[in-house]
C-alpha cells in the first residue's frame, strides 16, 4: 500500500482548473471566427470605391455610445461578482452578476433599437450584409454569455459558488470581459473609423 499514489480529492485546490482553460480555448476559438468577420470587413472596405456606398448614411453613434457605457458598467458588475466570490461574499457575487446580466439584456434591446434604425440591411448591399453581420455575432455573443450569467446565478442562489469553488465564475467573467473588449473593437471600427 506504501507505493501506491493516493488520489487526489475532486475538490482539491492543486487540481488545474480544466474549466477555466476550456472558456480561454473556446475565447481562443471565437477570436478566430470574430477575425474573419473583420477581415471580410476590411476587405470589401478597402476594395470599394465608396465605404459606406454612396447613397448610405453613416450609422448614427447615440446608439452605440449608450451601448459602450452598458458594456462598461456590465463589466465593472462582473468584476464585483468575481471579487465576491473570491472573497465568499454571496452578496457581491449575485448582485455582481444580476446587474451584468441586466445590462447584456439592455444591451440586446439596444442593439434591437439600432437595427431597426438603420437605413439598411443585409440585402442592401456588401456594407448593408458584413456590417449586420458583425453586430448579430456580437449580439450572439451577448447572449450566450447572459445564458451563462443565469447559470452562475442559479448556481449561486443554491449555495453552490464561493472561494474554492468559483471556476465557473472566473470562466463567466473572462468570457464576458472577452465580449466587452470585443465591441470596444466593434464599435471603433464600425462607427468611429467606418
Amino acid at each position: 500500500m506504501e507505493g501506491r499514489h493516493k488520489m487526489q480529492p475532486i475538490h482539491d485546490p492543486r487540481r488545474k482548473n480544466l474549466g477555466l482553460f476550456g472558456a480561454i480555448v473556446f475565447i481562443v476559438s471565437e477570436s478566430m471566427f470574430f477575425m474573419g468577420l473583420f477581415l471580410v470587413w476590411f476587405y470589401l472596405r478597402d476594395t470599394s470605391q465608396a465605404w459606406p456606398p454612396l447613397g448610405i448614411a453613416r450609422p448614427n453613434i447615440a446608439l452605440p455610445v449608450l451601448n459602450t457605457v452598458i458594456m462598461a458598467i456590465s463589466t465593472i458588475a462582473m468584476i464585483v461578482a468575481e471579487r465576491g466570490v473570491a472573497k465568499n461574499n454571496q452578496r457581491a457575487l449575485i448582485n455582481g452578476t444580476a446587474i451584468a446580466a441586466a445590462m447584456g439584456l439592455l444591451f440586446m434591446t439596444v442593439m434591437i433599437m439600432e437595427f431597426s434604425s438603420l437605413g439598411f440591411n443585409p440585402t442592401t448591399n456588401a456594407f448593408g450584409s458584413s456590417f449586420v453581420m458583425v453586430l448579430v455575432f456580437h449580439v450572439l455573443r451577448v447572449f450566450a454569455g447572459v445564458v451563462i450569467m443565469g447559470v452562475v446565478l442559479v448556481r449561486a442562489f443554491l449555495g453552490q459558488l464561493n472561494s474554492s469553488r468559483r471556476a465557473l465564475v472566473q470562466a463567466c467573467a473572462v468570457y464576458w470581459y472577452f465580449i466587452a473588449s470585443i465591441w470596444l473593437i466593434v464599435f471603433y471600427f464600425l462607427y468611429i473609423r467606418l
